[in-house]
């Protein structure tokens, strides 16, 4: 299991702005929730790593992260990274960028009802947003609907295919999720192409690649007839 994933910032090209086995649906928020108060089962250890790599903790995009927006906006306003947010949307309900920080610290937060709701307001005013497309596929992705995450996913990449959040998510719910190594490679040469071979996260790519090829090596002749499709 891989501890990498894509910042929420990352532009569109137009604006700063940021599909299918059938997997059954997991208590992903009962797993978080058995985390914090108890020991958790081997498959919630599982079902959280794979999100903690959708949501994002890796070397180049982390390090935007943590310089980016939503930390800017935790020392504008103390302990409520919310906070200057909502006193924009107070000023101007449709300002987009702040919808999408909001929302963003709702995700972070666990809020998920919350966090689609800002998503979907975005959707409203900019129905190609493909920041709020690809979030509202992780929304998905925690509450354990994998298919339709991927589907978002899918349909932020129809609209821009080189946005590199929307490739790295895919990849990642294809290999870690639904095991389809060749439709993963796919989306992590997509990938890397956008980012660059020789950038930090495309060599991370190119390990999620190798290790892709290694898992197809050893799959059953099963397995690799009937794997997924991305």
């Amino acid at each position: 299991m891989r501890g990498a994933g894509v910042h929420r910032s990352e532009c569109d090209g137009t604006k700063a702005a940021e599909g299918p086995v059938q997997v059954a649906k997991k208590d992903v928020g009962g797993e978080f929730r058995r985390l914090l108060v108890g020991r958790p089962s081997v498959a919630g250890v599982l079902w959280l790593l794979v999100i903690a790599a959708v949501i994002g903790v890796s070397g180049g995009y982390l390090a935007y992260r943590l310089m980016g927006p939503t930390s800017a906006s935790v020392s504008e306003s103390g302990s409520d990274p919310a906070a200057p947010w909502r006193a924009r949307l107070i000023q101007n309900p449709k300002d987009v960028e702040a919808l999408l920080r909001l929302a963003h610290v709702q995700l972070d937060q666990e809020q998920l009802d919350a966090a689609e709701s800002l998503y979907q307001q975005v959707l409203a005013i900019e129905p190609k947003n493909t920041e709020a497309i690809t979030h509202l596929g992780t929304v998905l992705l925690n509450r354990g609907q994998v298919d339709a995450a991927l589907a978002r996913y899918n349909e932020a990449l129809a609209i821009n295919p080189r946005y590199v959040h929307a490739l790295w998510d895919k990849g990642t719910l294809l290999q870690e999720v639904k095991k389809d190594y060749a439709g993963a490679i796919r989306v992590w040469e997509a990938f890397i192409q956008v980012v660059g071979p020789d950038s930090q996260d495309g060599k991370t790519a190119q390990g999620f690649i190798a290790e892709a090829r290694k898992a197809m090596r050893g799959a059953s002749p099963i397995d690799k007839a009937f794997g997924g499709k991305s």
